[in-house]
């Protein structure tokens, strides 16, 4: 509230739904719940059916796809929880490396109505064999500008209309301190291929609670993509979320 936010998506760090339906159920109407699909104890559509039951999950995130270069989709065998989450309108949050998108692109391919987020500004980091900490105790990577990963989410980005991307995790990637101007040619592109229809904040809370702060993290946007319509800043401040979530 202090940062002048009405409405926000939150997703927890592991598995258990509780903390969601507690948010859920203390705030209604102010959040949007996403659950995390455990590649260690995956669920299958029953177990989503039951999940679904009890918490109001809109989406699900996916750390990955658990596969490598052998894996088709025949083999994906988290695929028929796609197709649960393609017919009940739920949005995939998905943060892996190029081998899992581009399994991802296939399954977007065979279920064209899926609603697919990538996270933290397309980055396609190997999440478990690259992330250090940095001096304040946040997920760090070291990369390159621009991330080589980068084509391939512009070339998705144009085939599947219902892509979509964070303006997020600049913290992580960038080499600088806030406001992460290393980083402005990565929004600018980000920009040009998605349109400010398909991108939306993140915050990534509770990482950058003390640094840089919350309400820092939310004038990235307006240090990085200044020339930003008014139209397309509401877009990506809100009106993309509240196309993809119900509050």
């Amino acid at each position: 509230e202090g940062a002048g936010v009405d409405h926000a998506v939150v997703v927890p760090l592991s598995k258990g739904d509780d903390y969601l339906r507690e948010v859920l159920a203390r705030f209604p109407g102010r959040f949007a719940g996403v659950g995390i699909f455990d590649h260690d104890q995956p669920d299958d559509v029953a177990g989503i059916e039951a999940r679904l039951a009890t918490t109001d999950l809109q989406g699900l995130r996916f750390y990955g796809l658990a596969a490598d270069e052998d894996t088709t989709l025949g083999s994906l065998t988290c695929l028929p929880v796609f197709e649960l989450m393609a017919e009940r309108g739920m949005v995939v949050w998905f943060y892996g490396d190029i081998v899992q998108l581009r399994l991802m692109d296939k399954v977007m391919r065979h279920l064209p109505d899926l609603r697919v987020v990538l996270n933290h500004s397309g980055f396609l980091p190997d999440m478990h064999a690259e992330m250090r900490i940095d001096e304040h105790r946040r997920p760090h990577f070291e990369v390159d500008l621009p991330p080589v990963g980068l084509p391939a989410v512009e070339v998705m980005a144009a085939e599947h209309s219902n892509l979509h991307v964070h303006f997020s995790g600049h913290y992580a990637f960038s080499s600088e301190s806030y406001p992460y101007r290393d980083l402005q040619g990565v929004g600018e592109r980000l920009l040009a291929m998605f349109g400010a229809e398909r991108m939306l904040m993140a915050s990534d809370w509770p990482w950058i609670e003390f640094e840089p702060g919350y309400t820092k993290v939310l004038g990235v946007l307006d240090q990085l993509l200044p020339d930003l319509s008014a139209v397309e800043r509401d877009a990506i401040r809100g009106g993309t979320a509240l196309g993809l979530f119900q509050f």
